[in-house]
């Protein structure tokens, strides 16, 4: 029986001027990150480094490198961004937000940033 979903909340994936939504998820000792498209990563925690919220998120999002590769992910919705579509939200996982209307929230998502900053550290992730 597969273990359930320890955390999951809507997420953006931040390049350059795009951004990327989808759903964050932290399950089976792997982070994952789905968007509208399909998977954009799913890693071993060995594979998250240099995990890093930067003062100037407010706690809304973080850098780390995921398996390899750079990423700036928030937690709040960024102006103008799509909301990520819900049927990708894995059954069993935190329900962070109950509508789609509370996405644009800033204090939703910086309340969303620290728990996975207490998540992620727990999980001995190693930070930048």
């Amino acid at each position: 029986m597969p273990e359930p979903v320890v955390h999951q909340s809507p997420a953006w994936i931040l390049s350059g001027i795009m951004n990327t939504p989808g759903f964050l998820s932290l399950y089976d000792g792997r982070l994952s990150f789905v968007s509208d498209d399909g998977v954009v990563f799913d890693e071993p925690l060995a594979r998250v480094t240099d995990v890093r919220f930067p003062w100037y998120y407010f706690s809304g999002g973080f850098k780390a490198t995921i398996g390899g590769t750079p990423r700036r992910i928030s937690l709040t919705k960024p102006n103008g961004a799509p909301d990520p579509q819900s049927g990708w939200l894995v059954s069993g996982g935190d329900d962070l937000f109950s509508a789609a209307s509370s996405l644009a929230d800033a204090g939703k998502g910086r309340t969303s940033g620290k728990q996975w900053r207490a998540v992620l550290t727990g999980s001995g992730v190693r930070t930048g």
